[in-house]
């Protein structure tokens, strides 16, 4: 109780202090972006792109960018360093802030801004918030104030918005019903995506080679997350060797590791992937994707292509976390150990794995859909002032 009582009083304290910058004015045509706290990247990333597309200039862009991030999209927007006095001086004086996580608990929010939440789990498994095992008064306390933060999230399907927005989360607010706006790419032509990934990594460009893509998501928790022990780890020269027999390709193994933790394979064939600034690029380019528990594979399999689940700490994974679906009633084949994974590999059929995914998808009632960006977009021009509410229309 004393613990809750000192964390509730220094969110108190700062949340009290930084509304003293309440007294700058918020400037209409300011918009802030925030994706995974200094990232350029996820939905907040193509909604700036469509933005910066239409308007150009006549607005003014803000991201909230970790010091080594640089790319050339960026040209026209300020950018900040994370929970700096400059920071919280944009986030509070921008009339839209756009984000893919929890702001700060501590923010003071003001009446007239409007905060758009993209959300970053499209897909699932994890269960997250109020529907744990283990919440704490402080976990009740988080939700509540995060649930009066946000004006807006974005769904990605009817389970999205009834199991984790309204039941997990608690939030009682309006729900933009459009699919996430990262994944419209992934419906669309890919051809420039995958060049930009094959000349990053300095691969061929000819049909006879492919991508595996292992992207597994983080053990433990944000501030002590990590991966798998060695001795649970499968062989990535045998996984590629059992990929080019079934497959009719000569594989190239990427790793990328959950944006809060970092880890390397001690492996000639294993190209480090975790840096590359856009997850949905690798996902359009990979022929295949190896993960575990994250919602990556959700994204993936809305191009059909082979999802992979190696989980060799299922049981554990399970008691530690939860899960909203149980694993084994999902399309994707499970292996628990290495040979499984081989094994799994090596009966992969592509018909069967196509009409799950049909299923998976109707189960989940999925928003997805190409015309995301555009949608989410509307709404956003709204609150900028630029397209009217359908109440304004009636006057």
């Amino acid at each position: 109780m004393n613990n809750l009582i000192i964390k509730k009083s220094f969110i108190f304290l700062v949340e009290t202090g930084l509304k003293l910058l309440w007294i700058l004015p918020m400037k209409k045509n300011k918009i802030m972006f925030v994706s995974f706290s200094g990232q350029y990247s996820d939905s907040p990333k193509y909604l700036y792109k469509k933005l910066v597309d239409k308007y150009a200039d006549s607005l003014e862009y803000v991201w909230v960018l970790k010091a080594d991030v640089s790319d050339t999209d960026l040209n026209l927007s300020k950018r900040v360093q994370p929970h700096t006095l400059a920071y919280f001086k944009e986030l509070l004086t921008s009339k839209i802030i756009i984000t893919n996580d929890y702001l700060n608990t501590y923010a003071p929010i003001r009446k007239k801004q409007f905060v758009l939440n993209t959300w970053h789990g499209g897909s699932p498994l994890k269960t997250v918030g109020m529907v744990n095992d283990d919440v704490s008064e402080y976990d009740k306390y988080f939700f509540d104030k995060h649930e009066k933060k946000y004006n807006a999230y974005i769904s990605s399907s009817k389970f999205m918005t009834k199991e984790v927005f309204r039941r997990s989360f608690n939030y009682k607010g309006e729900i933009i019903k459009c699919g996430l706006p990262r994944n419209a790419i992934l419906f669309g032509d890919h051809s420039m995506a995958i060049k930009r990934v094959q000349d990053y990594f300095r691969l061929p460009h000819e049909e006879s080679y492919g991508i595996v893509l292992y992207a597994p998501t983080f053990r433990g928790n944000f501030k002590n997350s990590g991966f798998l022990p060695e001795s649970q780890q499968f062989n990535i020269d045998e996984c590629l060797k059992i990929l080019d027999k079934k497959f009719g390709k000569k594989f190239y193994f990427l790793f990328r590791a959950h944006h809060t933790f970092n880890y390397e394979f001690n492996n000639p064939h294993c190209l480090k992937a975790t840096d590359y600034p856009d997850m949905q690029e690798l996902l359009c380019a990979a022929d295949i994707l190896l993960t575990d528990y994250s919602s990556c594979m959700g994204d993936m399999c809305l191009m059909d292509k082979p999802v992979f689940l190696y989980t060799p700490d299922l049981e554990k994974y399970i008691s530690d976390r939860g899960f909203y679906w149980d694993i084994f009633s999902l399309p994707f084949p499970v292996a628990r150990n290495p040979e499984k994974l081989y094994e799994k590999i090596k009966n992969f059929d592509q018909e069967n794995y196509r009409e799950g995914i049909k299923d998976y998808l109707q189960k989940l009632g999925s928003y997805e859909n190409p015309s995301s960006v555009e949608i989410a977009t509307k709404r956003i021009e709204q609150e900028l002032g630029f397209i009217k509410t359908k109440n304004e229309k009636e006057r």
